[in-house]
């Protein structure tokens, strides 16, 4: 028996079709559309945390808590390339077997968020580890009703630079989940002070946010902070 090929997945544009043949209402959020959903839904978590002490955000229960959504970590693909995957509609899906060195099929329930499982096994990805657990949440909150029963997945694909319109909202919301707007700008500013070089505000940045430091850079451009 040959060997199973998993299908090449690709990230499904706005413009999806339905089984007539006919476009599916298409989404656009703005920045500043994003940045409120992102507030709105820290407030939903909690409704103190952005008067509170600038800190991390906690994902994860987030995901879990509030959203009620399963973290499931596999091995999705033989190299990595492939962080992260939402499951909307029950189903079968595919994962690395690293013990058979092979794919395989998994059944999986929708509300699922698959995590690449190689982002627990390096310390030095936790940036990017929580970075996907925002993003696959992202698309959950913005694109739920576009995949929900198309059996299509939202996936976050490594240094992919092709990137559509469903994959730059998730990342924008993704950023504005984990540094929020005036989170970020009240830590910066207490910071100010403390440090003398942009290098030193990125990283202590980074490191109360708890997010790469790529990612607090582009964040703190974007607020023209540095």
């Amino acid at each position: 028996m040959g060997r199973f090929h998993p299908p090449h997945y690709k990230r499904v544009r706005l413009s999806l079709r339905t089984e007539r043949n006919t476009p599916m209402a298409t989404l656009y959020y703005r920045p500043q559309a994003l940045e409120t959903i992102a507030r709105h839904t820290l407030l939903q978590y909690d409704a103190g945390y952005l008067s509170g002490r600038p800190q991390a955000v906690p994902i994860e229960t987030i995901i879990e808590k509030t959203f009620g959504l399963r973290i499931e970590y596999q091995y999705l693909t033989n190299d990595a390339r492939e962080l992260g995957r939402m499951i909307y509609d029950s189903g079968v899906t595919t994962y690395y077997d690293r013990d058979r060195g092979d794919y395989a099929l998994m059944r999986v329930e929708g509300g699922t968020m698959l995590i690449e499982a190689s982002l627990l096994e390096d310390e030095r990805c936790y940036g990017r580890l929580r970075f996907t657990l925002a993003h696959e949440l992202a698309h959950y909150i913005l694109h739920k009703r576009i995949f929900s029963g198309t059996g299509v997945a939202a996936a976050l694909y490594n240094h992919d630079t092709d990137e559509d319109a469903t994959e730059w909202q998730a990342n924008y919301l993704a950023k504005a989940l984990l540094m929020p707007n005036g989170q970020v700008k009240r830590r910066f500013y207490a910071l100010r002070p403390m440090c003398w070089s942009k290098h030193e505000f990125v990283c202590k940045m980074a490191e109360t946010f708890e997010v790469s430091k790529q990612a607090m850079e582009i964040r703190l451009k974007e607020f023209a902070l540095i």
